[in-house]
Order: C-alpha cells, then sequence, then structure tokens
C-alpha cells in the first residue's frame, strides 16, 4: 500500500500539470473569443451600360458566424415605419420581409441596417428564415465613416454574418434604391488581433515549462546536496563514534573498596547520575583524573567524548585526534608537498609518544585498559612507609573526592 508520505510528495507534479492544461484551455478559447477575422468584400454593379466593380477588406465576421465564403444577389428588407415618420432597413418587425426580384432564382444576401429595438440574432434570423444565405449589417446613421465592431449573435447556426461601416452601406443602398442590381462575394480576410493574444498561449506555457524546470532543477540540486551534507555527518558521526569507543576503552577502571575516601561522610557524588558512590561501584578514570561511574560516564563519553566536568577532550588527550596545534601545523604543511611529508612525520612521532609516553604517565601503567579493573583488584593497596604502591599515580586530582589507602600499620594515607 502506498504511504501518506508518498502521496504526498508525488501530488505536486499531477498539480502542476493540471494547472497547465487548465491554463492553456482557458487561454485558448479566450483567444478564439478575441481574434478578429476581417472580411474581403467584392461587389458589382452595372450603370449606363458599364460595369463596375468594388474590392475591398471593408467588413468584420461576426462571432458566431463561420469563417466561409458567401455569395449572392443584394437585397433590402422592406422598409419599416419608425414612430417619429423615419424610415429604415432594420427588419425588426416580426414579419419582415424582404424585397427579392420574383425573376431571380439564385442565392441572395440580405442588406439590414443595424438598431431598430432589436438584435443582431434576430436580425440575421429573420433574413435565414426568408432565405438569405448570408446577412451583411451595416452600421447605423450614429456612426461615421466605416467604422464597425464586432458582433455577437448566438443561434443563428450556419449563416454567414458580417458587419460594415455606415458609409458603404449606403454606397450599396443608394444603388439598390435607383433599382441597380449588385451582386456581392464575401471571403475570408485576415486574421487580426492584438499581438498577446496571438502569443499568450505561447509565452505563458513556455514561462510556465521555464519556472517549473527550474524549480524542479532547483529542488533536485537541493535535494542532492542535502543527502551528500547528511551522509559526510553520518561519516563523521561514525567515525568519532568509533574514536571515542577506542578511547574509552583506553581509559582506566577502578573499583571502590570499603574505607575508600569516597565513602565516607565527605563522600563525593557521581557528577552524571548524582548518586553517591557504593563499595564494588566500578568508576572509570579519565584523562583529567576525573572519575565516574562506568555504566553513567562511558554512554556520555561516546556521544560526546568530553569530560562532563572540566570538559577535557578525551581523544585529543590520548592523541587519537589532532590538537588544534596539529591541526595548524597541517594546514601550513599543505603549502609544501615536502614540508607535508615532514609535518605529517613530525606529527606521527609526537602522537606515538604522546600515546606511549604522555599518558602512561597519567595512568602510571603499562597495562591495556581491558585488564585494568583486574588489575586493581588484584593490586596491594598496603604500602610501607618507606615506599608508596604505584596504583596511587592514577588516583583522581587533588581538587576532586580522593580514596585513601591504609598502610601496614593501620594508619589511613591520603593519595
Amino acid at each position: 500500500m502506498t504511504s501518506r508520505s508518498q502521496l504526498t510528495s508525488s501530488w505536486p507534479l499531477p498539480r502542476l500539470l493540471g494547472s497547465l492544461l487548465l491554463l492553456i484551455l482557458v487561454g485558448v478559447q479566450e483567444s478564439k473569443a478575441e481574434v478578429i477575422y476581417t472580411a474581403n468584400l467584392n461587389y458589382t454593379y452595372v450603370l449606363e451600360n458599364r460595369s463596375f466593380t468594388e474590392d475591398g477588406e471593408f467588413g468584420v465576421f461576426g462571432n458566431d458566424s463561420p469563417v466561409s465564403r458567401a455569395s449572392g444577389l443584394m437585397v433590402l428588407p422592406r422598409r419599416s415605419h419608425g414612430s417619429h415618420g423615419s424610415t429604415s432597413y432594420t427588419a425588426c418587425s416580426p414579419n419582415a420581409n424582404f424585397t427579392v426580384p420574383s425573376s431571380w432564382t439564385g442565392p441572395w444576401i440580405a442588406l439590414i441596417q443595424r438598431g431598430g429595438g432589436c438584435t443582431f440574432a434576430e436580425k440575421i434570423k429573420a433574413a435565414a428564415d426568408n432565405g438569405a444565405v448570408a446577412v451583411i449589417i451595416y452600421n447605423n446613421d450614429g456612426s461615421t465613416s466605416n467604422e464597425v465592431i464586432e458582433m455577437s449573435h448566438p443561434g443563428t447556426g450556419r449563416t454567414v454574418a458580417i458587419m460594415i461601416g455606415n458609409e458603404k452601406g449606403n454606397e450599396i443602398i443608394s444603388l439598390l434604391t435607383k433599382g441597380i442590381q449588385v451582386h456581392m462575394i464575401i471571403e475570408e480576410g485576415k486574421k487580426h488581433g492584438s499581438w498577446i493574444n496571438h502569443y499568450s498561449i505561447f509565452f505563458v506555457s513556455v514561462s510556465f515549462f521555464i519556472v517549473t524546470a527550474a524549480t524542479v532543477g532547483y529542488f533536485v540540486f537541493y535535494s542532492a546536496r542535502r543527502w551528500r551534507v547528511a551522509r559526510a555527518q553520518n561519516q563523521k558521526q561514525r567515525k568519532l563514534k568509533d574514536e571515542a569507543n577506542n578511547a574509552i576503552n583506553q581509559l582506566q577502571l577502578r573499583t571502590i573498596k570499603q574505607g575508600d575516601k569516597v565513602l565516607g561522610p565527605d563522600g563525593d557524588s557521581c557528577a552524571v547520575c548524582i548518586d553517591t558512590y557504593k563499595a564494588n561501584d566500578v568508576v572509570r578514570i579519565l584523562t583529567c583524573n576525573h572519575f565516574f561511574h562506568k555504566n553513567c560516564i562511558d554512554p556520555w563519553l561516546l556521544e560526546h567524548r568530553t569530560c562532563p566536568m572540566c570538559k577535557c577532550d578525551i581523544l585529543k588527550s590520548l592523541g587519537i585526534a589532532p590538537t588544534e596545534e596539529q591541526e595548524t601545523g597541517l594546514a601550513i604543511a599543505s603549502v609544501s608537498s615536502d614540508l607535508q611529508r615532514s609535518t605529517v612525520q613530525v606529527e606521527d612521532e609526537t602522537r606515538s609518544d604522546n600515546a606511549s609516553s604522555g599518558y602512561a604517565s597519567v595512568r602510571g601503567i603499562d597495562e591495556p585498559a581491558e585488564d585494568a579493573e583486574a588489575a586493581y583488584e588484584n593490586i596491594d593497596l598496603v604500602s610501607n612507609e618507606s615506599s608508596v604502591v604505584t596504583a596511587i599515580e592514577v588516583l583522581p586530582h587533588m581538587d576532586n573526592p580522593s580514596f585513601e589507602i591504609e598502610d601496614n600499620h593501620g594508619r589511613m594515607n591520603r593519595s
């Protein structure tokens, strides 16, 4: 079964892809709605036995119109009378009809005026119901020049519908009202739209992919970097624990005996567990001569590698880890390979001297740490007046509670 964390980690990618798809679909719909297709009009008429042709990009296809070719005879709707005695060709009457010549059997195109209190869709449907193959709506008298707008006329089916300016519309009407037949051809013109509409989808998609790729790349780089740092830290921690374990095994062990000063009224307690020392307790003596319960100090040293009281580093004291002076010497030695080799040799010699003699002076004996406890248990704690047992040298520092040893005459000698 897939865990919840795996589902959570894999969720952003489908979410980003879904957002991208939605963005593209919305962009396509907006782009389709905002793109404008112009219409090329080519109309011909005969006047005084002469044939005239007008050709130009005069119209704009409606939003809901198919962008396709249409041709036929231009036909006006019957005039409708307004409330103030004005007449118009708005085709807003419920029973609107058109002045199609009785002798004409071919396709025809309706020329309708904008306005009149009805919608573009109603005008186009009225013409289509009477048999028009296309509808040209010219702007009303309130507009100047050849200004056009983009019409919205849902529900008009496959009827081609375009708008032309008031000036061009009146030119055609003047011909038709004189009984001159005008033949019109409507063809697809150019695709127009703002620069951002044409390229918005492309740039949004590219920008989205760039941002996504940059985010994924940064995530991969950051994850790899964190993995390398975590791996290096884990290796360092394992190495330090191995060195700490090695150092712990080199530290002395001692079993507290009856009569030791630490068991008296002025006896001290373990600084780790805050419990007083008792007879037969096994203590570990650090290189700084502070001592603690073995079971208390070993886990501490394994994690911290320092004395809980004086912060003495057991790794550096035992020569397992380089001291600050040695680290500085290594840094300087890296300038020259010859100096580096010589410095390493000096450090090795110094380290071996420290390991063999320096700590031996603290321990007082040359035996392994594993045998320390047995050695202390077998040591004769009774000494003569003239000589002192060697084991006294390994007892804690004077600033700590110390043990007391009886001599041959039953007197207590403080170590």
